[in-house]
């Protein structure tokens, strides 16, 4: 099994962890339930942990893909600019997850988290799902000719 194999095995995983952490993270608040809050904050610490994974796997497997001889159905074009959504995705998600381990000890240690803190995190987890679709888009179009066929530019 090479890096090729585990990026495509766990790629979407940051998409489905950044999303889940958002509703999560929505729904808690509106319901005012701390304990759906705080499964919202931890899912974006995982989201930020599958987003290292993946965008580690990612750099080896596309070593591997541009040392290859063409590949059927593979555009080889398209890896720069997903590895660029990428990387914006890496620092993204890795600032929303140590904002997430800040706002889960600042909860603790005052017994209640601040409101605000919640609000900020919601709209930085909504600036990651903005960076995190487009990335997957980028990547789909890698190997998906029907997406390349759609959508341009």
């Amino acid at each position: 099994m090479s890096f090729v194999h585990v990026h495509l095995a766990i790629n979407h995983s940051p998409l489905y962890a950044t999303l889940f952490a958002f509703f999560f993270l929505l729904i808690g608040m509106m319901i005012r339930n701390r304990s759906i809050a705080t499964a919202g904050l931890v899912i974006t610490i995982i989201a930020a942990l599958c987003a290292i994974a993946t965008y580690s796997t990612g750099d080896q497997a596309k070593d591997i893909i541009d040392a290859s001889p063409p590949i059927a159905g593979v555009e080889k074009t398209m890896i720069g600019l997903h590895e660029d959504a990428a990387g914006w995705f890496l620092g993204a998600s890795s600032v929303s997850g140590v904002l997430a381990i800040v706002v889960l000890i600042v909860g603790r240690k005052k017994g209640t988290r601040p409101r605000w803190m919640e609000v900020v995190m919601l709209f930085l987890l909504l600036f990651c799902l903005s960076i995190v679709v487009r990335t997957a888009l980028l990547g789909g179009r890698i190997h998906h000719p029907e997406v390349r066929a759609v959508i341009h530019g």
